[in-house]
């Protein structure tokens, strides 16, 4: 894309002067800091994208440009330059989980106004509750014997 060609006159010589082309944008951004923002920018781009195509929300990056004059300003002094970024990709939500009040207030995983499956049962009791899990589960009926007992001699318990 080319830059028009601008100009200016004199009034009082009325010699036309053409007005200096701009420096690329693009080309400041390189060789500024020893490309150190222009890296920074491009890494954090893939970042963002990255962000954006996980979560399906959206996010931004944002070049900062920051141009001061010397103190006490004096015509044609030197100017500090800065450039940043700032990103803003976004988050994936985290999921609720559930939780019931137990009778002391505290949370807990566990439904207080459910008897607890493996509370003081006899050994009988806690093995026919573990075959009707494995089998809902639909473990090998040929294996279940095995299963309930390891489990029962590890002492599983319902969390």
């Amino acid at each position: 894309m080319s830059t028009p060609t601008t100009a200016h006159i004199d009034l009082t010589t009325g010699v036309v002067t053409a007005d200096p082309q701009p420096m690329p944008f693009a080309e400041m951004l390189v060789e500024h800091m020893g490309g150190r923002v222009h890296s920074a920018a491009s890494a954090e781009f893939q970042q963002l994208l990255t962000a954006v195509a996980k979560h399906g929300r959206k996010g931004s990056l944002a070049l900062l440009v920051v141009v001061e004059p010397p103190k006490g300003h004096v015509e044609g002094g030197p100017l500090s330059i800065a450039m940043s970024t700032v990103a803003k990709l976004p988050k994936g939500e985290t999921p609720a989980s559930t939780y019931y009040l137990d009778r002391d207030g505290r949370p807990s995983r566990r439904d207080p106004r459910q008897g607890e499956l493996w509370d003081d049962a006899p050994a009988e009791d806690r093995q026919a509750a573990l075959r009707a899990v494995l089998a809902r589960a639909g473990a090998d009926p040929d294996e279940v014997d095995g299963l309930v007992d390891a489990l029962d001699s590890a002492g599983y318990r319902r969390q």
